[in-house]
Order: C-alpha cells, then structure tokens, then sequence
C-alpha cells in the first residue's frame, strides 16, 4: 500500500527533529569536554546539564571517597549568582546542601556553601552536612566556575542534584525565576558511570 505524501511530510519531520537534537546534544558534549579550565585541569567525565547554559566535570577517587568537580554556568551576567547541589536526603531544593557563587557588580566572584533549610532560604553562608575541603570560584569569559572537592557523605555515588541560577541585590542572593527551566534543574548523578538525569526523572 503505498504511503501518502501527508504521511511522507510526517516521517520526514521526524527524522529531521531527531537529527537536530542528535547534532544539538552531540555539540554540547563536544563544548563540554573541550572546555579549557584557566587552570588548565583535566576532568576524566564532563556532563552537559539540559537546562540553565549549566556543565558538570569531575574526577572521582574511590580511595579515599572524594570528587574533584567544576560546576560552569555559561553566559553569566555580572550582578549573578549561580548554586550546584547534592541532596542526599531527598529531591529539590529543600535539603540541598549548595556550592554558592555570587558575582558583584565589579566582576569578583564569592564561593561559599549553604546548607538550605527552607523555601524562603537567602542562600547564606553555612556548613555542609559533609566535608568540602577546597572551594573556589571565578569569572572567566562570561562564564562561572565553582570549583570543589566533596567528601561523599557514606561512601555514596549516585546522589540527586540540583543547580540553579539568580540575581544578586545589593551583594546578595536574591529569588531565582520561576520559569520551565528553573524548575527542571533537578536530577540525579552518579559519580561513577557518569549517568545523570534532569526534570526529576531517573
């Protein structure tokens, strides 16, 4: 029986939708894994997060239960703050214990940790409820990067993450946007196969 032309259009608008994102994801990884770090470190894993212009690069060390990460936002307004997180009790933000960058005016960056107790949260300074022995951050090119090393609460590898992006007012952190992408920047990540997720599904 052969096929309508109608139908034809049809398929074809698949396979062309398919192949854009193919080429779409296939770009982000490459953006992702030839990004060159001012400190020119070298991460064995790199992940394009779906949402927020957001990429997450590690080195995972079974010895001793530790990551070396990068979280970078890409195309970062000065006046901005930027947040990655592991939440091991639970999903979303409620829980989340957050690597924080804010940017001032002036282009300097701050990097702290909060640990977010609440939905009215302000993001301010406060222990983790595991060990982060290094922390910094930096502005390069438009783009902030959150440098850490985790100590992995128990051992752990596959935690839920979350990652979100603000405006700062007068030096500090004030309510991210409510839009789609903000609230899909939660998911999941394993340290060791590399596998994440988005959008809260596994």
């Amino acid at each position: 029986m052969p096929i309508k032309i109608s139908e034809m259009g049809k398929i074809f608008g698949v396979l062309f939708c398919i192949l854009i994102s193919n080429l779409a994801s296939s770009y982000a990884q490459q953006n992702c894994n030839n990004y060159a770090f001012s400190r020119n470190t070298i991460y064995a894993t790199c992940v394009s997060l779906p949402v927020l212009n957001s990429h997450l690069h590690w080195n995972y060390h079974s010895s001793n239960s530790t990551v070396d990460l990068a979280f970078r936002h890409t195309g970062s307004d000065t006046s901005q703050w930027v947040a990655w997180a592991l939440n091991i009790n639970g999903q979303g933000m409620v829980g989340a214990q957050a690597l924080v960058a804010v940017t001032g005016s002036n282009g300097s960056v701050q990097a702290y940790t909060s640990s977010v107790t609440s939905y009215s949260t302000g993001l301010q300074p406060s222990p983790l409820s595991f060990d982060v022995p290094s922390l910094t951050a930096e502005r390069v090119n438009g783009d902030v990067v959150i440098y850490a090393t985790l100590v992995l609460p128990r051992g752990g590898t596959r935690f839920n993450q979350v990652w979100q992006v603000g405006p700062v007012y007068n030096g500090a952190p004030g309510m991210h946007g409510l839009g789609a992408d903000n609230r899909m920047s939660i998911g999941s990540v394993d340290f060791v196969s590399g596998e994440t997720s988005a959008g809260g599904n596994a």
